[in-house]
């Protein structure tokens, strides 16, 4: 594997933004660690993948299968990462983990590598519906209550307190967030029912099935116990603003939540979508939405 190829630069500098100087660190001693890896999952390393801002991705093989290994400096990412993954093994929903140790995860590669996110058409609102009632099946909070997970308001303060560091010279950027989080936290502290939720369930983040009867695929969980209405915001977005109300009053009937819940999450994260909007157009709707 060539540490100096485009690929492997575009992973690091995105670890150098997510985690700062110490990724700098971890990244020099990722040769030692890739022959310790190799050695001992009997891995023959290919190149990066294209993708992930916590972790360093790689395609290779092991007993003559197709995986996947995935590194980061964060080691508590991966042991989540690992532990929901294996909540969920049985619905078929996410990918298989082969091993674990440390920050490194050994993972099925899937048929695809093309998400729902570089794909020109939208899925069907009910297959997404199917891919989250699958993830928050009645048993996974159940099953996840022994794993560690933190409380709903410790991934939404994370990923808010984030988002507000880096919009940290942009005042009205900074105000906007504040009041999202002000919603968001709200939300999370009084849950209806607590889901072991994915946490980061975008289209970027699902692929489409191997074959009808598995369905659509969760990779790259945050995960968290959670108020289910938070796992769903980015699919009632994702189309023309004029119809995001009619989407969540579809999709909120489809995973069995409350739609004025589902809207307020959406309203809890406008600003932070705005920022993050090429479209002018969307890019107001989401500020007119906005808490």
């Amino acid at each position: 594997m060539d540490l100096f190829s485009a690929r492997a630069a575009a992973a690091r500098d995105r670890l150098r933004r997510r985690f700062g100087s110490a990724a700098d660190t971890w990244w020099a001693e990722m040769p030692g660690l890739l022959r310790d890896l190799a050695a001992r999952w009997e891995l023959d390393l290919g190149e990066p993948v294209g993708s992930g801002n916590t972790s360093l991705v790689l395609r290779c093989r092991t007993a003559g299968r197709a995986a996947i290994l995935k590194i980061t400096p964060d080691a508590a990412i991966a042991t989540a990462e690992a532990a929901a993954l294996r909540v969920w093994a049985p619905t078929g929903r996410v990918p298989a983990v082969y091993a674990e140790a440390g920050g490194a995860l050994l993972l099925e590669a899937l048929p695809s590598e093309t998400t729902l996110a570089d794909r020109p058409a939208p899925a069907p609102l009910h297959d997404v519906a199917d891919l989250i009632r699958a993830l928050h099946g009645s048993s996974s909070a159940d099953r996840a209550a022994d794993r560690g997970f933190g409380p709903p308001t410790d991934r939404t303060d994370l990923l808010f307190t984030l988002w507000q560091d880096r919009a940290a010279g942009d005042p009205d950027q900074v105000a906007a967030l504040a009041r999202g989080h002000a919603l968001a936290r709200e939300l999370a502290a009084a849950p209806p029912r607590l889901v072991l939720a994915h946490g980061d369930l975008h289209p970027g983040n699902v692929l489409p099935p191997g074959n009808a009867a598995r369905g659509l695929v969760a990779i790259d969980p945050r995960p968290c116990l959670a108020d289910p209405a938070s796992d769903a915001i980015d699919w009632v977005v994702l189309g023309d603003p004029a119809r995001w109300r009619a989407t969540a009053e579809e999709l909120a009937d489809l995973i069995d939540v409350d739609v004025e819940r589902l809207w307020a999450w959406c309203r809890a994260f406008a600003a932070r979508l705005a920022a993050t909007e090429d479209d002018p157009g969307r890019r107001h709707a989401f500020r007119d939405i906005a808490a």
